[in-house]
């Protein structure tokens, strides 16, 4: 008799068309999910110049935008897509001077500018990598997780809702897997419940109904992911602990995810990560023998994340793309002991039986003696083969009509096939399959 039982999970997930049109003419105090550069352009005297012309371009797909400063000097740029930008502020019989700055999702990047005369014409090109420590801009806390971290950082399972462990006031659970049994990816924000947090891809609400997680990164069986957004596909993304009232919703954080845009270069990846037994020591249950001296092979374990991702220009400066796919192949063994009947008892109860003039039961002689595996010990050890199947994927198209109006098309889909078996009374040995 074979009592297995299998837990078969076939989750399929369909994004549709999101299209997004972002007119930015103004300054807009709607839900955000881009950043802004601020400023003050001054001349030599270190007097405010007003009506100075700003000019912001994209180093990626040449976006550009444009602004004056007001009375006071100060301009802002707002609602810009992340990314490194060309800034430039120019007044009537000054010189120009140029900035290199980087828009990060969800912050204000400060960019000032000293002109000077034209007699005294120099060249000046700063570098603005980050934001200040201090934002004085907005009363937020939190923190950006940019490309970089996202690229460099080994993430296991290479879910990016393990990078949270890098903002202040974040906390997972302790086994790294964070709340295995409501789902993978879970946190806590200063005290506030895992459920608490507010996921949104790309502006759009991307909240999972159940266990109100990333829905791009749902889970599967005993918090298995079911679902994952490919890393590739993420600029970056902003988490703010405390967040301004425009996002509501909930009260732990606010958690933007930008993905990927194409650009005028064509760039790609492809990419594959292995984990395997034979590179791994063995698990502490799986022995090298059994109680009764006998040898045991080594469980199985592979785990295969493989992918590609591919953006570049449709038509330059005005229409870009971006994909992404990313699957995963793991074959993993569970150890435990099964407690079995040792041949001693089970002669002592059959004696028993017959002292009670009870006939042994050949049914249950033969039950025992063919499908329960022998022991001296009552020991044996057992494996149950567990495979998960995910095959995930993004594709983005952006469009720019004007410097104050474009438009964005996303489509995501994701798709996993789970087998966890709960327990067996046979199929013993090798984990692998």
């Amino acid at each position: 008799m074979n009592t297995r039982e299998h837990l078969r999970k076939k989750p399929k997930i369909r994004f549709g068309f999101v299209v997004v049109l972002m007119i930015t003419a103004c300054f807009v105090t709607a839900q955000s999910y881009r950043g802004s550069i601020r400023g003050k352009v001054l001349d030599p005297s270190g007097s405010a110049i007003p009506g100075a012309k700003i000019s912001a371009k994209s180093v990626a797909n040449g976006l550009t935008r444009d602004t004056s400063t007001g009375p006071d000097g100060g301009y802002v740029l707002a609602e810009l897509p992340a990314g490194e930008y060309t800034v430039t502020a120019q007044a009537a019989g000054l010189s120009s001077v140029a900035q290199k700055v980087v828009v990060a999702v969800g912050l204000d990047t400060t960019a000032d500018f000293a002109l000077t005369k034209i007699e005294q014409r120099s060249e000046q090109v700063t570098v603005t990598e980050t934001a200040p420590v201090v934002d004085e801009t907005r009363d937020v806390l939190g923190e950006v997780v940019d490309r970089k971290l996202v690229d460099e950082l080994p993430l296991n399972g290479r879910d990016f809702g393990k990078l949270v462990a890098l903002v202040p006031g974040a906390t997972v659970e302790p086994s790294g897997v964070a709340a295995v049994e409501y789902g993978f990816g879970q946190f806590s924000i200063n005290g506030n419940r895992d459920r608490s947090n507010n996921y949104t891809l790309d502006g759009t609400d991307n909240n999972d109904p159940y266990f109100n997680n990333s829905a791009m990164n749902q889970t599967g069986i005993g918090g298995a992911p079911a679902s994952l957004l490919p890393i590739d596909a993420i600029q970056e993304f902003n988490l703010q602990s405390q967040f301004p009232a425009e996002y509501g919703r909930n009260s732990g954080s606010v958690i933007n995810i930008i993905t990927r845009s194409g650009t005028n270069v064509f760039h790609g990846s492809v990419f594959e990560f292995v984990r395997n037994d034979l590179f791994d020591a063995r698990n502490f249950f799986n022995r090298v023998v059994d109680a009764d001296g006998n040898p045991q092979p080594k469980t199985g374990f592979h785990n295969n994340q493989f992918g590609a991702s591919l953006g570049g220009p449709i038509i330059k400066d005005k229409t870009f793309f971006f994909g992404a796919y990313e699957g995963q192949r793991e074959r993993v063994g569970s150890n435990f002991s099964l407690l079995v009947p040792t041949p001693t008892q089970i002669s002592e109860a059959q004696a028993i039986m017959a002292d009670m003039g009870t006939p042994a039961s050949p049914v249950l002689t033969g039950i025992l003696t063919k499908f329960f595996p022998a022991s001296s010990t009552g020991l044996y050890p057992g494996v149950v083969n567990d495979h998960n199947d995910v095959d995930s994927l993004i594709a983005k198209v952006d469009h720019q009509f004007s410097d104050h109006e474009s438009i964005s098309a996303r489509y995501a889909y994701a798709s996993s096939q789970q087998v966890f078996p709960l327990g067996s009374l046979g199929g013993f040995g090798s984990g692998s399959r």
